[in-house]
């Protein structure tokens, strides 16, 4: 895997958190610097951090916690555990807990790590919160003490009463999730050595499942680093896939290193991809569980156009965000959306958590297999198929107004880099929030096409640069 380091001096600070590689662009006085920021920020209280499984995290953690506490702050250890779990924790504590950070360089490479920030009542920094943070954290005058916090703390380092054991409750007890019955089902799982293999197989035995556990040992990254590439795609869950064929599975989980993001396989050993994630929680939501008379789901813009064909089938409207799931939060919460997601394998359910949680997407495909009575392979072709290519190009910038001639466009939208809808094709280029590179997504109902777009767009672009 490529180390980016190239165009970089600096950590990437962007909505999506702090990330760079470390050692060479994320050192522990950087990581005081912004956790002492952060809560400073907040004014003080009690924080909580959690972390993935990657070697550097626990030093990445402890830096943070004594850049907490160097101003003011008290702070709760949660130790390893999945990104939607430290978010889930704030959001049951709230009335103690003001925020926390999670240790995660979430799919980037094992020599990147960061930190995200999460702010009460649940949920990461909104577009107009993480401005001001930023302007805030050019003039704080760091160590200091912090203003001191109106709410009752919690006795430090003391744990909030099991947060892996809150966040499997919340799911289980769901009224969407109350009935499901796993019963019988043998489910296989690759989290990838990360965060979710401490929590993902424990939802599935509480459901009634039998669990087969492939690369759920998360002390072997420090000698052996990831078993595979950490993003859940296609591509990347071919073992999980051999072993569902192999032991004759009804289905395979696949889970990113800080699990907030998921895909499956199903029962024949065919990889789903992350892009179907989003679109089965629809069809469950949709069934199972919209009490609106026109439910309302956000996505990004690089979300297929299979879920608005989901949503048209079943009378529900669907709005797209910017990349990011803080975007999409962010207009789920203005427009009361009851699902949101991305089509990374994101899904977020506000009942549950205002972020991309892979167990609640374990969950509601579980939930999909129960009340359907129907087999992975089945559901999945209720699906509209589409085909998808994505490219990504190390160029900095790019003009999105010197790309719109040559195509014969229904639509254009800037509201985040360029996003183009043709005749049974669209394609979204954007600056990457997490690397220094630009990101191509293209999806056609023809394979060919969707190849000779992204082929086009790419061309121009690497001529531009």
């Amino acid at each position: 895997m490529p180390i980016y380091n190239s165009l970089m001096s600096q950590p990437i600070f962007t909505i999506s958190g702090l990330r760079g590689v470390v050692g060479k662009t994320l050192f522990d006085e950087t990581v005081r610097k912004y956790a002492a920021a952060y809560g400073k920020f907040l004014g003080g209280g009690t924080l909580v951090i959690g972390r993935d499984t990657r070697p550097s995290s626990e030093a990445i953690a402890q830096s943070a916690e004594e850049g907490l506490k160097e101003t003011g702050c008290q702070v709760v250890d949660l130790g390893v555990c999945p990104t939607p779990t430290v978010v889930h924790s704030v959001r049951t504590h709230q009335s103690q807990i003001k925020g926390g950070l999670m240790i995660t360089a979430s799919h980037n490479p094992l020599e990147w790590n960061g930190i995200k920030f999460v702010i009460s009542p649940g949920r990461f920094l909104l577009p107009e919160e993480f401005e001001s943070f930023r302007i805030f954290l050019g003039k704080a005058d760091l160590p200091g003490a912090a203003t001191p916090s109106s709410r009752e703390p919690l006795a430090e380092n003391r744990k909030p009463i099991c947060p892996i054991e809150n966040h499997l409750q919340a799911i289980l007890m769901n009224p969407l999730f109350k009935d499901v019955k796993g019963n019988n089902l043998r489910i296989g799982i690759d989290a990838v050595n990360g965060a979710a293999a401490i929590i993902a197989d424990k939802l599935l035995q509480e459901f009634g499942c039998e669990v087969v556990k492939i690369n759920c040992t998360p002390e072997r990254l420090k000698k052996e680093g990831f078993p595979h590439r950490p993003e859940p795609t296609a591509e990347n869950t071919t073992e999980l896939a051999e072993l569902v064929k192999k032991e004759k599975l009804d289905a395979g989980f696949a889970y990113d290193p800080d699990g907030d993001r998921f895909s499956c396989i199903d029962n024949n050993g065919n990889p789903l991809g992350e892009e179907a994630t989003i679109c089965l929680a629809c069809l469950f939501l949709l069934q199972f569980g919209a009490a609106s008379q026109k439910p309302i789901v956000v996505v990004n813009l690089s979300t297929t156009q299979a879920v608005e064909d989901i949503c048209h089938r079943f009378g529900a409207k669907v709005e797209r965000a910017p990349v990011g799931e803080v975007w999409v939060v962010k207009r789920m919460l203005e427009c009361g959306a009851i699902l949101g997601g991305e089509g990374n394998g994101g899904v977020i359910l506000p009942e549950i958590n205002l972020t991309r949680d892979g167990l609640v997407a374990s969950a509601i495909v579980l939930g999909l297999l129960s009340r359907t009575k129907k087999r992975l392979s089945e559901i999945r072709q209720e699906i509209p198929r589409y085909f998808i290519a994505k490219s990504t190009i190390t160029l900095e910038h790019f003009n999105p107004e010197s790309l719109i001639a040559g195509f014969s466009w229904r639509s254009i939208d800037q509201s985040d880099g360029l996003r183009m809808t043709g005749d049974g094709w669209w394609f979204h280029i954007r600056k990457s929030n997490t690397e220094p590179l630009i990101r191509v997504v293209c999806e056609a109902k023809d394979p060919a096409q969707a190849k000779l777009i992204i082929e086009k767009v790419g061309g121009r672009l690497r001529s531009l640069g």
